[in-house]
């Protein structure tokens, strides 16, 4: 594998052909379906725990945890499977990766800002409604999160097989 000077390690990791099996719209489909149904889980977690007199209990803080950490993986996978377009610097990205990342980030303005007010409101409706602070600012934290990873995911969701994997 050639380098150029442009390229990060980052860079060069990303388009590695090690990786080029994440790069299958079927993987990168599955990873966006398994990280919205870990945030979904850790969303009803927090208005479970939050419906609770007890609110920030053991349980809630294992599931928070084990939610988290299991984040990372998955969220490696899928930014392999779209070659870390949205986490890369601009120079180490060709002009049909540019224009893939400016589509999803134009497709998801909308939803991601209303995804962001609905952290602030849920946020601000769960500390009105059982005063469980950390549980408020838990759930804001999810919803805020998920606004930010739409992008990433319409792009997983939606780009084109590459050449290498219609030759698969």
């Amino acid at each position: 594998m050639s380098t150029t000077p442009t390229q990060t390690y980052l860079a060069r990791t990303f388009d590695d052909e090690r990786y080029a099996w994440a790069r299958h719209p079927r993987v990168r489909r599955r990873a966006v379906v398994a990280e919205a149904a870990l945030l979904v889980a850790l969303i009803t977690a927090t208005l479970v725990a939050g419906s609770t007199d007890e609110g920030w209990s053991t349980w809630f803080f294992v599931a928070w945890t084990v939610g988290m950490l299991g984040f990372i993986p998955l969220h490696s996978l899928l930014n392999l499977g779209i070659r870390g377009v949205l986490d890369r610097d601009k120079r180490s990205l060709d002009e049909h990766q540019r224009r893939l990342g400016e589509r999803s980030h134009s497709a998801m303005s909308w939803p991601a800002a209303a995804l962001t007010f609905a952290a602030v409101a849920g946020a601000v409706a769960v500390v009105a409604l059982t005063e469980h602070v950390p549980l408020a600012l838990c759930l804001g934290f999810l919803l805020w999160f998920t606004s930010g990873l739409l992008t990433y995911w319409h792009l997983a969701w939606t780009s084109p097989e590459e050449p290498a994997d219609l030759d698969a």
